[in-house]
């Protein structure tokens, strides 16, 4: 190792917690810096990571409260970022714990990014990153521990499925996610970012999925991939958690595993897009319920 400039992200952050150690090359991508190795050797750095920090930070506390105000001298960037000023970000920054960095005033900000919108396409871009999701998501063993054979897949549908809306609605990146699609077309860059959050929160799920149909005796049925179901039972799993969010009195979550309103459509469709591998009959579901349908009008 030459200098600085060559040390690994694990090198320059040894003490940095999870993700904020891990190499952020491709991810922050703003910095400021005349040459490119001064710029490659400072979006690794402590300080870069603290920034992250405090930004991830208030995201946590904004979010979780949905309090919205903000001095009406702020500058806004998306209205539902509002609260991610640069005079809050310094606020937080000075009070930073060890091992990050506490910086004063908003010099050294101004001297890392050229600008605060810089800052928070780095900022959204790391947070969505797919190394992001499980750290927030934290609930792996209530929801994916699918392959237990002792117990009925159908109540194993059931407390998954409970769990799961359960981790969506209390984590910030969802919050933050939503506000972010609303607002994409302000900044089409978002598009991608939030693509990454996709890729973190579905792949564990599909290997899951794959290996629990497997080990259940199913397969899916023709017409349908891998890839298409996950993104349905996500889809699923997210209107239902928007509803919940926006009014917890509606019934969606329940006060018990068995039944609940994620539980119940997750088995529809599950019901619906795999068939046994011993008993398979090789139809599409879009073959077999035109058959029903058709035989249903004759009767």
């Amino acid at each position: 190792m030459t200098d600085g400039s060559e040390a690994t992200a694990h090198e320059r952050k040894p003490d940095f917690p999870y993700p904020y150690n891990q190499d952020l090359t491709g991810i922050v991508t703003r910095v400021k810096g005349i040459k490119e190795s001064t710029r490659a050797a400072l979006v690794n750095s402590p300080k870069v990571a603290s920034y992250l920090k405090a930004g991830a930070n208030l995201v946590e506390q904004n979010l979780g409260a949905w309090d919205w105000t903000m001095a009406t001298s702020d500058k806004q960037y998306w209205s539902g970022l509002r609260f991610l000023t640069e005079r809050a970000l310094s606020r937080e920054m000075e009070q930073l714990e060890p091992p990050f960095l506490r910086q004063r005033g908003l010099g050294p900000y101004r001297a890392t990014w050229a600008s605060h919108d810089d800052y928070l396409n780095d900022l959204l871009t790391f947070l969505f990153h797919a190394m992001n999701y499980d750290p927030q998501y934290n609930a792996s063993l209530e929801t994916r521990g699918w392959l237990d054979d002792e117990e009925s897949f159908v109540d194993a549908i059931d407390r998954a499925t409970y769990a799961e809306l359960q981790a969506i609605c209390r984590m910030p990146l969802f919050r933050l996610q939503l506000i972010m699609v609303a607002t994409a077309d302000r900044n089409d860059g978002i598009h991608t970012v939030i693509a990454n959050s996709y890729e973190g929160a579905l792949g564990p799920w599909k290997k899951i999925y794959e290996s629990t149909f497997a080990s259940r005796g199913f397969q899916l049925r023709p017409g349908v991939t891998l890839d298409q179901l996950a993104m349905m039972l996500a889809a699923v799993t997210e209107g239902f958690a928007v509803h919940h969010l926006g009014d917890p009195n509606a019934g969606i979550a329940g006060d018990e595993d068995r039944g609940n309103l994620l539980g119940m459509a997750v088995l529809g469709i599950l019901n619906s897009y795999l068939e046994p591998v011993a008993e398979r009959d090789g139809q599409s579901l879009r073959d077999r319920f035109r058959e029903a349908a058709e035989h249903a009008r004759k009767r």
